[in-house]
Parts: C-alpha cells; sequence; structure tokens
C-alpha cells in the first residue's frame, strides 16, 4: 500500500514525540549557594606603630591620639591629649576626626 509522504514524515514525527514522552526528564543538580568572602578584618589591616612613634607623630602634630576605652576608664586615666571615643561610637562620631592627620587609637 502506497502512503503519501507527508503521511509517512507525520508517521514518524508522532513517533518521536512519543518516544520523548517516555524518556527520563533531565536531572537537576542543585547548586551550592554562591559562597561570598567575608570582608577582610579591618583591624588586622590597621598599621601598628610603636609607643615612641605614636609620641613622636603627637608631638609632631601629624596625629591624634584616640582612647577607644568606655568612658570610666577614660576618665579614671588616659594618655594626655587624648580624645575619648568609645568604640562603639566611632560610627557615628567617626566625621569628628581629622582627615589630614593619623588617628592612633589605644586601649590599654
Amino acid at each position: 500500500m502506497f502512503q503519501p509522504r507527508s503521511a509517512v514524515i507525520a508517521g514518524l514525527l508522532w513517533i518521536a514525540a512519543g518516544a520523548s514522552a517516555f524518556a527520563q526528564p533531565p536531572q537537576i543538580t542543585p547548586q551550592p549557594p554562591a559562597v561570598t568572602q567575608a570582608p577582610a578584618d579591618p583591624l588586622a589591616a590597621a598599621r601598628r606603630i610603636s609607643g615612641a612613634e605614636a609620641v613622636q607623630a603627637v608631638a609632631k602634630g601629624e596625629a591624634v591620639l584616640v582612647d577607644v576605652r568606655p568612658t570610666e576608664s577614660y576618665d579614671i586615666e588616659h594618655a594626655k591629649g587624648a580624645i575619648s571615643l568609645p568604640t562603639w561610637e566611632l560610627p557615628s562620631r567617626a566625621g569628628e576626626l581629622p582627615k589630614d592627620k593619623l588617628v592612633i587609637t589605644y586601649c590599654t
């Protein structure tokens, strides 16, 4: 029996479509959440200087000394000329610090 060419093509397409219905769905591999690198520890990157260097920089007017301890500790005793600026107040009071001088913090 002779079938028109279009009927043969339609039959092949139907077979291909039916076969794909029984194919396994693609496997989806869950991806781990994107890992973001934590910001570098700003304290680890802070430049360290000796006490003698700090005294010299302050004496030359090149630096300001900031006591970051609680106010109660500052009131008991602090380095001569030091500004009291407790650590937890730094974000809100950073504008009070000079931008043209080295800021030396201490907490001993």
